[in-house]
């Protein structure tokens, strides 16, 4: 049941997303005096529609996409002053760039948001700057429990090993902690972990397990994370440059699979987005409303790249056409249209296999 519910909160995510896309296109139309024939959330058989001043609202089965049509976009025999293609070249670029502007407005606001509300979200490291490995959860009755070890104590050292100095990645430092507990007598280690501001010393005792033959502690390690809260106007800076980050991760993930590859996880479609929206908003509101921010801004973003029939691809041909002085020919676009849709389904397809396999080997288990 919990599971249904985060799955309809991830629908209702992006449908609102591509919702907030099409208004921006909706609304700089109506401004500028375009014909708009029908809008639309979703694709597929209409579960609900209805007719104002010669506009079709429709609310479609699929609630995964969704559509502004205007009246002359994709004719331009048409000889009438209201048709899209009849419109001044700069009234085209603002109609084509509002959807993509207010998916980017929009991630900006809901950083804010979660700036002012929870803060900036920091990882708590050791004094030579490396994430600090923490213990996240304390089995009960186990020799961890016994020895008096808490959740949210930071481990400095455990027997002979040095965790604060090991090698600086949190992979290297848990397998470690690892082969310490592997290697330690059957006994118990001592371990030197920080609680507050204090070190304190405890002895693990009785840490081999007969049914498992092994040494077990009893302890889940990770990341401890903590919230810098900011006040309304300092928000505001760090959201803008909170998505500034965002846009050079995207870029240098982007020029980088190019480069090397894209490997499964490199590249989410519809499924791998829409299950980690549903484990986002298991977290919790925070990691709801980041989701949200990154899911718009990447909309955003991807939706400005100059390749028909993205919005970026008609944002290009238009303000040639506005240099120029006359249009790029209808043949010419119609053939780059027709790769561009080849390229698109063919990442679709890409991220829709990657998605599905992650599924199955966990790439989503956060």
């Amino acid at each position: 049941m919990i599971s249904v519910l985060y799955f309809l909160i991830a629908v209702l995510v992006i449908a609102f997303m591509i919702f907030i896309h099409e208004l921006g296109h909706y609304t700089a139309g109506m401004l500028l005096g375009f014909k708009i024939l029908d809008f639309s959330i979703g694709f597929g058989p209409a579960i609900f529609k209805f007719k104002k001043k010669d506009i079709t609202y429709a609310l479609r089965s699929i609630p995964l996409g969704g559509a502004c049509r205007f009246y002359g976009e994709e004719d331009d025999k048409i000889d009438d002053a209201v048709a899209f293609n009849s419109q001044k070249p700069w009234k085209r670029l603002i109609v084509y760039f509002a959807g993509p502007f207010m998916n980017l407005v929009l991630a900006y606001v809901l950083a804010v948001i979660m700036m002012v509300s929870f803060g900036s979200r920091e990882i708590r490291a050791y004094s030579n700057g490396n994430y600090a490995i923490t213990i996240n959860e304390v089995t009960a009755g186990s020799p961890a429990d016994k020895a008096g070890i808490k959740e949210g104590d930071v481990i400095l050292s455990i027997g002979d090993t040095d965790v604060v100095n090991a090698p600086e990645s949190y992979e290297d430092k848990t397998d470690a902690i690892s082969k310490a507990i592997v290697s330690a007598p059957k006994e118990g280690v001592k371990m030197t972990v920080q609680r507050g501001e204090d070190n304190v010393d405890l002895f693990v005792s009785d840490i081999y397990n007969e049914k498992e033959n092994r040494n077990f502690l009893g302890i889940t390690m990770g990341y401890a994370e903590y919230f810098v809260p900011y006040g309304f106007f300092e928000s505001l800076g760090k959201a803008g440059g909170f998505l500034v980050d965002v846009v050079v991760q995207t870029y240098k993930a982007i020029t980088g699979g190019f480069k090397y590859g894209f490997k499964a996880g490199d590249v989410s479609g519809i499924v791998g987005t829409v299950a980690i929206t549903m484990k986002m908003a298991s977290m919790g509101l925070y990691y709801l409303l980041l989701v949200m921010a990154l899911i718009s801004m990447s909309l955003g973003i991807m939706n400005l790249l100059p390749i028909l029939p993205m919005d970026g691809g008609h944002l290009l041909f238009d303000f040639i056409e506005l240099i120029a002085g006359k249009p790029v020919p209808r043949k010419i676009q119609t053939v780059l249209s027709l790769i561009g849709v080849g390229l698109i389904i063919v990442l679709f397809v890409f991220a829709t296999i990657g998605d599905i396999k992650g599924l199955f080997s966990g790439l989503f288990n956060f």
